[in-house]
């Protein structure tokens, strides 16, 4: 199947809003479309940003805001002119990370390494299953390396239950891209691929 993989940049912000107008996802609810608006910059809750916007509508003029600011960062994957899927990948997201880290056993941030988090995705039912998200996992970890990064990683539930609302992915698709189990607590998995 031919899947190309687009790093997420402002021209693209409409495709992507129009990808979650579009795409079941959060339990396909449409009042609780996310528009993986939570996992992005720390810049834009510097300015005072939510961390969640109450109506679908706000969440999607906010999410094209934070596109075209690059606050919102991942990789589209499209099959011929459709997108089928998403991958948050978000290096600038510290305020994230220490929120996830009352849940998952998170590393402290050390200075001088660099670590790319994998948040979330969200793939097109009808191209479940058929590798999207594996290659959104592999260009996120070939442009860290690119880019000097030093890990990548990735923070999972150990048990993964195929809904909408697991949006992490399994462990079995992290480890066929080289993640290595780095913590565990209470069911909470932090995978990590090293890229040096």
């Amino acid at each position: 199947m031919n899947i190309e993989i687009k790093k997420l940049t402002s021209d693209l912000a409409e495709d992507y809003v129009y990808f979650f107008d579009v795409t079941p996802h959060d339990v396909n609810i449409d009042e609780k479309k996310c528009y993986c608006i939570t996992w992005r910059s720390n810049d834009s809750y510097a300015h005072g940003e939510a961390h969640w916007f109450p109506t679908r509508e706000e969440r999607r003029t906010r999410a094209i805001q934070f596109v075209r600011s690059g606050s919102l960062q991942g990789y589209l994957a499209y099959h011929g002119d459709e997108i089928v899927g998403w991958c948050n990948a978000n290096a600038d997201c510290q305020d994230c990370v220490n929120y996830l880290r009352s849940y998952w056993p998170i590393e402290e941030s050390r200075e001088g390494i660099k670590v790319k988090s994998i948040f979330c995705f969200v793939i097109a039912p009808k191209m479940q299953r058929n590798g999207v998200a594996t290659q959104l996992v592999e260009r996120v970890c070939k442009d860290a390396a690119d880019d000097g990064f030093d890990y990548v990683e990735a923070y999972i539930n150990k048990e993964f239950i195929e809904t909408d609302h697991d949006f992490r992915g399994p462990m079995a698709m992290f480890e066929k891209c080289g993640f290595e189990v780095y913590a565990v607590r209470d069911g909470k998995v932090v995978m990590r691929k090293a890229l040096k």
